[in-house]
C-alpha cells in the first residue's frame, strides 16, 4: 500500500485527532497530579515546560493542517468528522484498530511497570512474578501489531478472520 494514499490519510487525520485529544487530556492530568503532589519532583516533572505537553497539541494541530492540504490537493477526504464511522472496513480502518489497541497497551504498561517494582520492592514474589509476566505478555502483542502494521503499509496480504468459526 502506498503510504500517501487517501486510505491511510483518513486513518492519519483519525489518530492525530485522537491523539490531540488525549494530550489535552494529559495536560488537565498533569496540571490535577502537580495540585496534589507531595514530592516537588514530581510536581516539577509533570510541569508543562518539563512536559512539553502545550507543544504537543500545537504540533499536532499543524500536523492535521498538512494532512487537510494533501487530502485538498487529492480530492479526498481528511477530516475524521465521526471518526471510526467514516473508516472503511479493511486496512483503512485497521491501521486505526492497531493504533487503538496499543493506546490501551500503552495506559496500562506504566501501571504495571510501577506495580512490578513496588511488588519487588516488598519481596511479594509471586505477584512479582505474576507482574513480570503480564509486562511480558503486554509487549510481545505490542510487536506482533507492530509486524501487522508494518506488513498493511507494505500492501502484504493478511488472510482476514472468518468469524463464522
Amino acid at each position: 500500500m502506498d503510504p500517501k494514499e487517501s486510505s491511510p490519510l483518513l486513518a492519519l487525520s483519525c489518530l492525530i485527532e485522537d491523539l490531540r485529544i488525549t494530550a489535552i487530556l494529559c495536560k488537565k492530568t498533569y496540571d490535577t497530579i502537580r495540585k496534589y503532589a507531595d514530592a516537588p519532583e514530581l510536581a516539577k516533572a509533570v510541569h508543562p515546560e518539563q512536559t512539553n505537553i502545550t507543544l504537543h497539541v500545537k504540533r499536532l494541530k499543524l500536523i492535521q493542517m498538512e494532512i487537510n492540504e494533501v487530502a485538498e490537493k487529492r480530492n479526498a477526504s481528511a477530516v475524521p468528522f465521526g471518526l471510526p464511522r467514516k473508516l472503511k472496513k479493511g486496512s483503512e480502518r485497521d491501521l486505526w484498530l492497531i493504533a487503538k489497541a496499543q493506546q490501551v497497551i500503552y495506559q496500562k504498561l506504566p501501571m504495571y511497570k510501577v506495580a512490578l517494582e513496588i511488588a519487588t520492592h516488598l519481596n511479594l514474589t509471586q505477584s512479582t512474578s505474576l507482574i513480570s509476566q503480564t509486562i511480558e505478555e503486554n509487549e510481545a502483542t505490542c510487536t506482533w501489531l507492530r509486524r501487522i502494521l508494518s506488513r498493511i503499509l507494505n500492501g502484504e496480504t493478511i488472510i482476514p478472520i472468518d468469524n463464522n468459526v
